[in-house]
């Protein structure tokens, strides 16, 4: 346990000021006196007094990293369990009530792993909930619990096999309305495994962060584990499921395929396609390239210095934003395809979401994510109208820090609760995209989302004849549509054109989605439709310099990292 959890000053530290932990730990590290003796007689046989004073080294301490999602979900519910801890203490003496306010509000449930513990207090918040509309009827639930989103505990998909706990819904009265009138019930995940698709840099981690604060489920991921920008997104950015492909485990799994393979192949049930505008996206992959991390851009001395590298980049990748949403539209099932009044495709159903639309209207860009991810209200025909449970509402106010008279704020803080159109998404979590940064803290939430919207066209990353070779590529490599049988441009579909559709000022005029995107269950959903990802070939050749390769070509320029890329508004 302390290999892994602890890196070697937390694990100094608590062996030598705790007794108890001493006590029971250090033992297990202890090296044998005879290791020690041979050791140093061995150092200093070119002393003749063998009688010298032996080392003071009486234990071995080794640091492993850890790349297990299970270990790596542990600590970091351990690491929130004490930060609970810590901000209730906090509190306590602030108030003056100290130790006496503790003791009447017990902080977590005793004698549970943090396995036990999450799934614990996850069936509790649904307790709650159905108690509250059993005595309120199917109102909007706002129930306030007084504690911040980020002390909440992950779990798996399925409660721990072993644990001698139930975590069901308990009582009489609950019972009854299990018996009776099971839509008062908050609907649970769908079965099988979500694919969340989306081209680099698209904003998948800022929807994998907030799906896990409005269901305290882990989400998975098909990169390799050990990979810098993974350990990364699970060390740093508190997204333990990385490497975890096992719908047992997960009903959320993120993939870049077919831009790229992932580790492990499985087999998704529907499709959630997160799209961002190609300009800022392409612009995004190319730091990510040049960085090897999710947040740092680097200065402009290196677009002026690799501009030719950065715009033959831009093209080439306009080609992979196009055919990858080409793929992903031809694999899933929406209105899109919908060619008779049934609404039948093939299929798994699919949710095209604008990363645009993510930022700009959180709350009901999360009710459409939660309404596709659930059995709605109402049976198994889904679609867009139906019903989204109360539950589900309040879990999202409450991940986005919008609870109707609450003093809860985004990320923990207590102060007056932030407007649907101000959630600043940026404070969700750990992770700050790159989005967030440099924006004046004068202006409004609103208006930095926007002006986020399109920046790389604020920035001149492109010139007019790069913009044109984009639009051509888009007009070039269009998708039939089936009702009408005409070719669709993407970017004029999804309200990415510049000329057509006025990018980005059309987000400010409060442009809607085209509703040829909208998912579609099949009627019959007893026999669904699946789709294998990491099966087939990537987008990019081979011998293409823009994908892979990327790696190899920044550690050329750089020295082997050694001599990183300068970084912008890096402070030496």
């Amino acid at each position: 346990i302390i290999l892994s959890f602890l890196d070697e000053n937390e694990g100094t530290s608590l062996l030598i000021t705790n007794y108890s932990w001493s006590r029971r730990l250090l033992p297990i590290f202890e090296v044998s006196y005879q290791i020690i003796q041979h050791t140093v007689r061995e150092s200093t046989t070119h002393v003749t007094d063998h009688t010298r004073k032996l080392r003071k080294i009486r234990h071995l301490y080794r640091v492993f990293p850890a790349h297990d999602s299970s270990t790596l979900l542990d600590r970091l519910n351990t690491t929130r369990l004490a930060k609970r801890m810590r901000h209730y203490k906090r509190n306590a003496s602030n108030s003056g009530e100290g130790d006496n306010l503790l003791e009447s509000k017990q902080i977590y449930h005793y004698n549970m792993t943090t396995e036990e513990l999450a799934w614990y207090e996850w069936t509790q918040s649904r307790s709650e909930c159905v108690s509250a509309i059993i005595q309120d009827g199917p109102t909007e639930y706002e129930y306030d619990n007084g504690r911040s989103p980020k002390f909440d505990l992950l779990r798996y998909r399925n409660p721990p096999s072993s644990s001698s706990y139930n975590f069901k819904l308990t009582g009489n009265l609950l019972q009854e309305v299990i018996r009776f009138n099971p839509s008062l019930l908050p609907p649970k995940i769908l079965p099988g495994a979500t694919v969340l698709a989306s081209y680099p840099r698209s904003g998948n981690t800022l929807l994998r962060s907030l799906i896990e604060r409005i269901t305290n489920i882990v989400t998975g991921s098909d990169t390799r584990p050990d990979r810098a920008l993974s350990k990364s997104l699970s060390l740093q950015h508190d997204l333990v499921g990385e490497g975890v492909t096992n719908q047992k485990k997960t009903p959320i799994i993120k993939t870049h395929f077919p831009e790229r393979r992932g580790c492990m192949m499985f087999n998704g049930s529907r499709i959630i396609l997160l799209v961002r505008n190609p300009y800022d996206a392409i612009d995004s992959y190319w730091n990510m390239c040049c960085t090897n991390t999710h947040t740092e851009s680097v200065a402009e001395e290196v677009y002026e210095r690799y501009s030719a590298k950065f715009r033959s980049l831009a093209r080439h990748e306009m080609v992979t934003w196009v055919d990858f949403l080409k793929f992903w539209l031809k694999e899933g099932n929406t209105t899109f395809k919908e060619d008779n009044d049934s609404g039948e495709g093939s299929g798994p159903p699919l949710l095209l979401v604008r990363f645009e639309d993510l930022i700009l209207d959180t709350e009901s860009v999360m009710e459409k994510v939660m309404k596709f991810l659930t059995i709605p209200i109402g049976g198994t025909n889904m679609d867009q109208n139906s019903e989204l449970h109360p539950f589900w509402k309040w879990r999202i106010r409450r991940a986005l820090g919008i609870l109707k008279g609450s003093k809860l704020k985004s990320g923990g803080d207590h102060s007056t609760p932030s407007s649907q159109t101000n959630v600043n998404t940026s404070s969700l979590g750990s992770y700050k995209p790159r989005s967030s940064h440099n924006e004046s803290s004068t202006s409004s939430g609103q208006n930095r989302k926007l002006s986020s919207i399109g920046k790389s066209l604020s920035k001149n990353r492109y010139t007019e004849e790069d913009l044109d070779h984009f639009h051509q590529i888009a007009k070039d490599e269009t998708i039939m549509h089936p009702p009408t049988q005409q070719n669709v441009n993407l970017l004029e579909a999804l309200g990415y054109d510049i000329e057509f559709a006025n990018f980005p000022n059309n987000f400010d005029q409060g442009e809607a989605q085209s509703d040829k995107f909208d998912f579609k269950y099949p009627i019959d959903n007893r026999n669904p439709s699946t789709v294998r990802i990491n099966k087939g070939p990537e987008l990019r050749p081979t011998e293409s310099p823009f994908g892979r390769a990327m790696t190899r070509w920044r550690k050329s320029q750089t020295n082997d990292d050694k001599e990183p890329f300068p970084i912008k508004n890096q402070t030496t």
